[in-house]
């Protein structure tokens, strides 16, 4: 997987991100300033859970409890909810309903 890194570097935009996530991964390779850093590319690790991590979580969820809070949009107000979430109007989830 960490031979990939150089190609996505290489053809990401300006300014753009590659996201490693991988649970495992082999090392990167060296890689030349340009054209795979150049432009203020980023290389942003991302944490990886496993099946066991989400159950654990969503058992401590549980155990906590838990109290989301939500604001409900119906499907033809998707604009008004992306202009909620724009302006921070929205204190909890944004969820779009079909109902």
């Amino acid at each position: 997987m960490g031979a990939l890194v150089p190609v996505a570097l290489r053809d990401l935009d300006k300014g753009g991100t590659v996201a490693l996530a991988g649970i495992h991964m082999t090392d990167l390779p060296a890689m030349a300033y340009e054209p795979h850093l150049f432009w203020e590319k980023t290389v942003q690790s991302v944490t990886a859970n496993t099946r066991e991590d989400g159950e654990a979580l969503l058992a401590e969820a549980a155990a906590i409890p838990l109290r989301p809070r939500v604001t409900r949009y119906r499907l033809e107000e998707a604009n008004r909810a992306l202009a909620d979430i724009k302006s921070s109007t929205v204190e909890a989830s944004a969820v779009l309903m079909l109902d």
